[in-house]
């Protein structure tokens, strides 16, 4: 994994019109690479925002990121995924959640770690649960119905 720069920007625009993270995630509305770029760099200027981008080891390909937002509705910062269509249910994102969440808490960074998910997305509900995240409550953001999970690290 290493932090998001702006050389992902085709992966970037590949992975958000991908038909899983406009489902669960949201419709960016990042159509070209221009785009992309302008969507990396208002990431890369927020520093509520942590993006690192997940690499295959064998040619360095990105196949997923993994998240860590400071979100305004919530106490504590929200990890979440997402990985291209070829590469869900590989083990990739458990692998590499799991990485942040354990340099969080050998940091002891943060005290407790949240993570959304739709209520129909069980794929994500299956992992935040093998990452350790326990269900809290549901929660509404933004006229949407969402899953709230906690970790204390």
């Amino acid at each position: 994994m290493c932090p998001l720069s702006l050389m992902d920007g085709n992966f970037i625009l590949e992975l958000l019109n991908s038909a899983g993270f406009i489902e669960f995630i949201g419709d960016r509305e990042v159509r070209n690479t221009d785009q992309a770029f302008d969507y990396i760099s208002k990431i890369l200027s927020n520093p509520a925002i942590k993006y690192w981008v997940v690499k295959l080891n064998d040619g360095n390909a990105p196949v997923g990121i993994v998240t860590l937002i400071q979100r305004s509705y919530l106490d504590y910062p929200d990890i979440g995924f997402a990985f291209l269509p070829g590469y869900s249910n590989k083990g990739y994102a458990f692998e590499s959640a799991n990485a942040v969440l354990e340099n969080l808490i050998i940091s002891s960074a943060y005290t407790r770690i949240l993570a959304t998910t739709a209520n129909d997305n069980s794929r994500s509900k299956n992992l935040l649960e093998k990452l350790g995240l326990k269900l809290e409550k549901e929660i509404e953001v933004e006229g949407r119905n969402l899953l709230l999970y906690y970790r204390d690290v």
